[in-house]
This record gives C-alpha cells, structure tokens and sequence, in this order.
C-alpha cells in the first residue's frame, strides 16, 4: 500500500515541477520578451500617429490571438496531468495532450513572429533598419 502513495506523491511533486518550468519559460518567457518588444517599438522608434493607431490594433489582435493559445495550453496542461494522475504511465492520452500542448505552444510561436513582421511593416526604412537591430540584440540576449 505503501508503494501507490509514494508514486502519487512523485507525481505530484513532478507535475509541480512541470508547472513552474512552463510558467517561468514558456508564459513569463512570452510576456517579457513581448514587453521587451513593446518597449523597443514604442519608447525607441519614432512612430507617427498613424504607425502608433496600427501598431495598436495589431497589438490589440494579437492579444486575442495570444489568449487563446494560452488557454489551448492550459487546457493542454490539465489534460496532461489528469491523465498522468489516472493512468500512472506515458499513456496515449498523456501524449495526446503533450502533442496538444505543443502544438498550441508552436502555434503561438508562429503568431509571434508573425506579429513581429506585421508591426515592421508599418516602419519606415530607419526605423525597420533599428528595429532589426534591436530584434536581433533581444535574440542573442535570449540565447545566452
């Protein structure tokens, strides 16, 4: 009897772990490198009036874009857990929702990047050529 409660309590303190390595890289990891964008894109370029009201509405449908992928990886999460708690094994459905889980997370990383290129197409030549050079800083300081 001895044996189930030891495994639950392992599993439980992994599925602990699992939580606090996706808040700290994958949900705090896209809000700071996103506040690390807004920063660059709205206190060091120049933007006129009308690149600022584009800007936000790309920002704003970003934000909706980006919700959903996150609650996809909660969902994801959760399903993850429940199945590790019922069936005690890499089972199918844990890695259904482990496939699920990823896919969202790969989804939201296409929406990212896509949202990048969709703000510096409303640069101008100067500002796109210092955008690109801050984009390309923020990633090697990520990288390290």
């Amino acid at each position: 009897m001895l044996r189930p409660g030891i495994f639950a309590s392992v599993l439980g303190v992994l599925g602990g772990f699992l939580g606090v390595w996706l808040g700290i890289f994958v949900f705090e990891g896209e809000h700071a490198s996103s506040t690390n964008l807004h920063s660059i894109v709205h206190d060091e370029l120049r933007l006129s009036d009308e690149q600022e009201d584009a800007i936000a509405q790309l920002e704003s449908e970003f934000a909706t874009v980006r919700a959903d992928y996150e609650a996809d990886m909660e969902a994801a999460r959760q399903r993850i857990g429940t199945a590790l708690l019922r069936d005690h094994e890499l089972s199918a459905d844990v890695s259904t929702a482990a496939q699920e889980f990823h896919a969202a997370m790969g989804g939201l990383q296409l929406e990212t990047l896509n949202h990048i290129l969709a703000m510096r197409a409303e640069l101008d030549p100067e500002q796109a050529r210092a955008f690109d050079l801050r984009l390309a800083q923020e990633f090697d300081a990520a990288s390290q």
